[in-house]
């Protein structure tokens, strides 16, 4: 699964990606030395915010052309314009407690509701045992007016 933009204001920038890198369209995306690379469990930390939803394409070892996997091409990457919520498949123990925590990402499209060091994301809505609706807590832009 893919995470989903479910509110806010969004719009498109173009930032060069890392080089020799996976992308899954709709997967959150951070920077690593300035360039666009999937969110991983460590995202979140101080140097190493949420940047927005990538949106595609799906890049492979195999793709080729303009995102040819070795190469550092400009993506498109959605990014919230003030508050914006996400929708996102859930790991660990999930439940409708969960609201108002804040959790890190087990990787680019699954948030781990058992892993906390981060603060990654924060529940404001619970859907199941293994889905949720989420703030991006330590975004890129969280402190921008």
């Amino acid at each position: 699964m893919s995470v989903k933009i479910e509110s806010g204001k969004w719009t498109t920038i173009w930032r060069k990606k890392k080089a020799s890198t996976a992308f899954t369209a709709g997967s959150l995306v951070s920077l690593d030395d300035g360039y666009v690379a999937p969110a991983d469990s460590t995202t979140g930390a101080a140097d190493e915010p949420v940047l927005g939803v990538y949106e595609g394409p799906t890049i492979t070892s195999a793709t080729t052309g303009t995102y040819l996997y070795s190469n550092t091409a400009e993506v498109p990457v959605q990014v919230p314009i003030g508050p914006a919520l996400i929708r996102a498949t859930v790991t660990g123990t999930f439940a409708a407690t969960s609201e108002g925590l804040s959790m890190d990402m087990s990787d680019a499209v699954t948030v781990n509701a058992d892993a906390t060091t981060y603060g990654t994301v924060t529940c404001v809505r619970y859907i199941s045992a293994t889905e949720g609706i989420f703030a991006i807590s330590k975004s890129i832009y969280a402190n921008v007016a």
